[in-house]
């Protein structure tokens, strides 16, 4: 009797791997679905719009994109999570996911371990903006302001937990001020209340402030990186004008659930690194203000939980609460 389990459960060994490397050999064979946890509009909205038909046509198949909006990411993530380990679901996510278990007062899911980091795409700098009443032509002028008047000066962000919330906490850990912080919905919200000049500051992406900078209604004061971009030449780093130990950038990344075959990860991430390093494809990101950085699946892996350990030392230097 033994004998004859030992021997079903064998057989059932055997079918399981071989029906999983029949699905990986003809993977894809059916259209894909791209869970995007931010609005449409956003930065990681836009980057997957601008990646999914080349990679649809790289793997032949149609590529859904399907925003889940809400809790800074933290739906999209949580839907993600239980999704098949197929790859027929992929994620393009942003630095939020990093961010979101220090946010998160009860998460239903384990960032760690439910989901691998197959690719990062892309990294874009934070800009410090203010609207034009702000009286502060400066980064050094708008400190003095804050200090001058602590907590009466505040600042946009598209959510508690998210990056944009994170640039303004690192900002005022860097530069001792207290500085008033201002959540909303989404990015649109939160950039047009600041260009009509309701919220003082706000830390966008520089792809979606750039927009509203010729405009004369906002002005920017630095980038929060560690180099100046291309896209905006003229803007300098934080650094540069005086306020160092300010850098908070955007980072995408694809990333599958938890548990699917290696095969399928390796072929994601080979997939999109040529797209990646196509020149056409690559002066395109660029021109849009996004940094290009590829490489490997275990690269990627390292560097996210980094970020986590990051974000979570920054939680508590600053203080912040889940339901902050």
């Amino acid at each position: 009797m033994h004998l004859y389990k030992t021997l079903i459960t064998a057989v059932a060994v055997v079918l399981c791997h071989s029906a999983q490397a029949q699905s990986t050999s003809t993977y894809p064979d059916r259209p894909i679905t791209i869970i995007v946890p931010m609005s449409a509009g956003g930065t990681a909205d836009l980057l997957a719009r601008m990646l999914a038909p080349a990679l649809g046509t790289q793997l032949g198949q149609s590529i859904v994109i399907d925003n889940r909006v809400g809790a800074n990411g933290s739906i999209g993530e949580e839907l993600f999570s239980r999704a098949k380990p197929d790859g027929y679901t992929i994620m393009i996510e942003s630095t939020s996911i990093a961010t979101n278990p220090w946010m998160n007062s009860k998460p239903s899911y384990d960032a760690r371990t439910a989901f691998i980091p197959a690719i990062q795409i892309a990294s874009v700098p934070l800009v410090l903006i203010v609207n034009s009443q702000v009286n502060a032509q400066t980064a050094q002028e708008f400190i003095a302001l804050a200090k001058k008047q602590p907590g009466q000066l505040n600042y946009a962000s598209w959510g508690n937990g998210g990056i944009g919330h994170f640039g303004g906490e690192t900002f005022k850990i860097a530069t001792k001020t207290n500085i008033t912080h201002i959540p909303y919905k989404s990015t649109a919200q939160a950039l047009s209340d600041t260009v009509a000049g309701q919220v003082d500051a706000m830390f966008p992406t520089l792809p979606l402030a750039i927009q509203h900078l010729n405009g004369g209604k906002i002005r920017a004061l630095g980038l929060a990186s560690a180099t100046r971009s291309p896209m905006a030449p003229d803007i300098p780093t934080l650094a540069e004008v005086g306020v160092p130990g300010v850098e908070v950038e955007t980072w995408f990344g694809i990333f599958l659930p938890a548990k699917t075959p290696a095969a399928i990860v390796k072929k994601i991430n080979e997939v999109t690194g040529a797209i990646l390093s196509q020149p056409e494809y690559r002066s395109r990101l660029e021109s849009q203000g996004f940094k290009v950085i590829g490489g490997t699946s275990a690269e990627f892996s390292k560097f996210y939980m980094n970020e986590i350990n990051r974000y979570g030392r920054i939680v508590k230097e600053a203080n912040l609460k889940a339901d902050d």
